[in-house]
């Protein structure tokens, strides 16, 4: 049975170079999508393993949701290790790749996560579980019910402008709440924020569930 790859790279050319490597081996069926092209609903449920970037992944798969079966891989294109931690956590990815990743390695990955597991190289793991283990502590008691509407909006991957339009709020209060918020929990990034908000269902409040 063959694996069916979805390749949604910002870079066409990157894109369809992955493609073409892909389709070399018999039990991979692969097609790339443009990078300005249209993501249907029909192309992911369609695909086993989705290989994307971070600037695609936060763009044409905003919409997705996170509890979707197909198999994310995320290639390491230098988006930083907040940015990786974030979106293992927000948008349940199945794997990262390293971008000095071999071609083999790419196989075996795409192989792992079509099969049920998870692919992630040892320094991702061990920045995943220290940004878990900082963030143990339940302070949720803290935070006030407008920065809980914050948290959980956050942890569903808005960005401030839309925290703020859905609370209907400016941005420059969303950045103030945030700045507060950061401090309360002792922590320095977005990532660790959206880790806090899925560790902490009593630090969202019941207005705005994460999902």
């Amino acid at each position: 049975m063959s694996i069916r790859v979805m390749v949604a790279f910002s870079n066409d050319l990157f894109s369809e170079g992955v493609t073409r490597l892909l389709e070399d081996e018999d039990d991979f069926e692969a097609d790339y999508i443009s990078g300005d092209g249209e993501i249907l609903d029909g192309d992911i449920e369609s695909a086993d393993v989705i290989l994307t970037d971070f600037p695609t992944l936060y763009s044409s798969f905003q919409k997705l949701d996170p509890s979707t079966k197909n198999g994310f891989i995320l290639l390491d294109t230098d988006c930083g290790k907040d940015n990786i931690i974030s979106a293992i956590i927000a948008r349940n990815l199945r794997g990262v790749l390293l971008s000095e990743a071999t071609p083999s390695v790419l196989k075996k990955a795409i192989r792992s996560v079509a099969g049920g597991d998870i692919w992630m190289d040892k320094a991702t793991v061990k920045d995943l579980l220290w940004s878990v283990n900082r963030l143990k502590k339940d302070s949720g008691e803290v935070l006030s019910p407008k920065e809980k509407e914050i948290v959980a909006l956050a942890g569903r991957g808005l960005r401030n402008r839309e925290i703020a339009d859905k609370l209907r709020i400016s941005e420059l209060t969303v950045k103030t709440h945030l700045h507060r918020i950061f401090k309360k929990l002792g922590i320095t990034t977005r990532s660790q924020l959206i880790n806090y908000s899925i560790r902490n269902p009593a630090a969202r409040g019941a207005l705005f569930p994460v999902k």
